[in-house]
C-alpha cells in the first residue's frame, strides 16, 4: 500500500471535500442507535484521498481501487444501501464486492439495483 507523506493543507482538504466524490458508500443500519452515514473517496491530483465517517484521518493513495480495497469499502452487508462512483461502472464494482454479513444482499450501484446470489457473486436485478 503506497502511502504519500505530502498531504493537502486544511484549507485545500476543507475545499475537496466539498467536491463530489469519485467513488462513495452509503450505509444505513436501519436501528435505533447505530445510524447511517457516507463512506467518501475523492481525487485529488493524481491520488486518492479516503474519508470516512468513522476516522477523522485521511489517507493518501495512488489509485481508486487500492483506496477502496484498503478501506474495505468493496465490503457489503445487509447495511449497505448504495455506492457510487463516476470512475468505475457498475459491472466493476459489482466484480469486487464482497458479502461480509448474511447470504443475499441487494444494493443500488451507480443507479442500477443488483443483487447476490448463493455463490457471493452479484448480478443486475
Amino acid at each position: 500500500m503506497a502511502k504519500y507523506s505530502q498531504f493537502p493543507s486544511d484549507e485545500e482538504l476543507g475545499t475537496l471535500l466539498e467536491e463530489e466524490p469519485v467513488y462513495s458508500v452509503y450505509w444505513d443500519s436501519e436501528s435505533l442507535g447505530a445510524g447511517a452515514d457516507l463512506e467518501q473517496v475523492y481525487r485529488w491530483g493524481d491520488k486518492y484521498i479516503v474519508y470516512l465517517s468513522s476516522d477523522e484521518n485521511t489517507t493518501v493513495y495512488a489509485s481508486l481501487l487500492e483506496a477502496i480495497e484498503s478501506n474495505e469499502l468493496f465490503n457489503v452487508g445487509a447495511e449497505t444501501k448504495e455506492i457510487d462512483s463516476s470512475e468505475l461502472s457498475s459491472d466493476e464494482i459489482a466484480g469486487h464486492l464482497r458479502i461480509v454479513k448474511g447470504n443475499q444482499c441487494k444494493v443500488l450501484i451507480n443507479g442500477e439495483h443488483w443483487q447476490s446470489c448463493e455463490t457471493g457473486k452479484f448480478h443486475k436485478i
